[in-house]
């Protein structure tokens, strides 16, 4: 058996969690590209997601003091051919946001990283928590007098670049070909219908220009683009609300990627970025 390790990176607020809520009903459904070999090992910390999900609520944001937790779980893929055990921590995204803004990551996080096989890099669609970059101009005047505000962040798009950074230069160490790194746009439901036509990668280009025009530069991992909804939809349309508490939970779920020729492709398959990472 082979055993593959791949990490959650990202800030506060962009979904790893709840991700990790959703996958265990995908798994657990038998239904999909991945299923469970034995389940998890802490499988009360994946029900206590799901049965947050299953009232169509997202998971409360981590407790600082709560630690992190770790996903352990043996799969499969559906036809059997090959096995995996997964070991997928839940790292905070405070301790993420505290790495960029010191950049430096902890020592037992960084052996993480390098032992990693592959890595999921969340990033929120329309999340309260995203940094714009500073109007340059209305704050040229400031800036030539020495005025910063007390406050400032740095700007969600630096702080997607230095994550990306952290994982170019030490994921997966210890392989012997390109690691893979799945970037996840979350809440991808949340986007107008226009928008998500043209696709996640599309939705970078427009929110987070500098960080999509490294992934197309980077050469040291292999990267591939998902939107993901957790719901399939949204809880502000009716509609949609009738939808959700009607239907088997397993298939509400969405995911968008590209084809190698470029066309979309949707799917309700959460085990899909999992499965393109360990293969």
């Amino acid at each position: 058996m082979t055993k593959k390790s791949l990490i959650l990176v990202g800030g506060p607020d962009t979904g790893k969690t709840n991700f990790l809520g959703r996958l265990w009903f995908a798994l657990n459904s038998q239904k999909f590209l991945l299923v469970p070999e034995t389940p998890p090992e802490d499988i009360k910390y994946v029900e206590d997601i799901g049965q947050h999900l299953l009232q169509g609520k997202f998971v409360p944001r981590t407790d600082k003091e709560e630690g992190n937790r770790e996903f352990n779980i043996h799969v499969k893929s559906k036809d059997g051919d090959s096995i995996a055990k997964l070991s997928i921590p839940d790292v905070s995204g405070e301790m993420w946001k505290k790495a960029v803004d010191s950049l430096e990551i902890p020592k037992k996080w960084m052996s993480l990283i390098e032992s990693s096989n592959g890595a999921l890099l969340f990033v929120r669609v329309l999340s309260d928590l995203i940094i714009q970059p500073m109007d340059w101009v209305t704050s040229k005047d400031l800036l030539k007098n020495g005025f910063v505000e007390d406050n400032y962040e740095l700007p969600t798009q630096i702080s997607l670049l230095e994550l990306l950074r952290f994982l170019e230069e030490n994921l997966g160490k210890e392989l012997d070909k390109r690691p893979k790194v799945a970037i996840i746009v979350s809440a991808w439901d949340l986007m107008n219908t226009e928008d998500a036509e043209r696709g996640p990668g599309h939705y970078l280009e427009q929110q987070f220009p500098l960080f999509a025009g490294r992934l197309k530069d980077i050469t040291k991992l292999d990267v591939k683009i998902f939107g993901l909804s957790i719901f399939g939809g949204d809880f502000s349309i009716e509609e949609f609300r009738k939808k959700f508490f009607d239907n088997d939970f397993e298939d509400l779920a969405s995911v968008v990627s590209e084809s190698e020729s470029g066309e979309l492709e949707i799917s309700n398959d959460v085990t899909y970025p999992i499965d393109w990472l360990i293969k």
